[in-house]
């Protein structure tokens, strides 16, 4: 259960970093949000295609996700009973992926 609550090697000191600067900017403090490994097997398709790609596209410097990350989501993402709905957030992190 640890794993699945752990937000894909991401450490808190980072995302302390990151609320920290949003905070500062007067940014959307979600932005700054990246999801634990659990929410994105069982988040609703579009709370988690809109925590992914805030995260992909719109997250500080200091949670920008790696290609091994967005490896690791797709992989769940594809694993999902609903993956067909998710179609446009795997393949977005697919052209992440290839373009990292």
């Amino acid at each position: 259960m640890q794993r699945a609550l752990e937000r894909f090697g991401v450490p808190e000191e980072n995302l302390k970093a990151a609320r920290k600067w949003a905070e500062k900017q007067n940014i959307e403090i979600f932005l700054c949000y990246v999801p634990t490994r659990k929410e994105v097997a069982k988040l609703s398709p579009k709370k988690i295609t809109k925590i992914l790609v805030n995260w992909m596209c719109h997250s500080p410097v200091e949670i920008i996700p790696s290609k091994s990350q967005i490896i690791e989501v797709r992989n769940i993402l594809l694993s999902r009973e609903d993956a067909d709905t998710l179609s446009n957030v795997i393949t977005m992190c697919n052209y992440y992926i290839a373009n990292d």
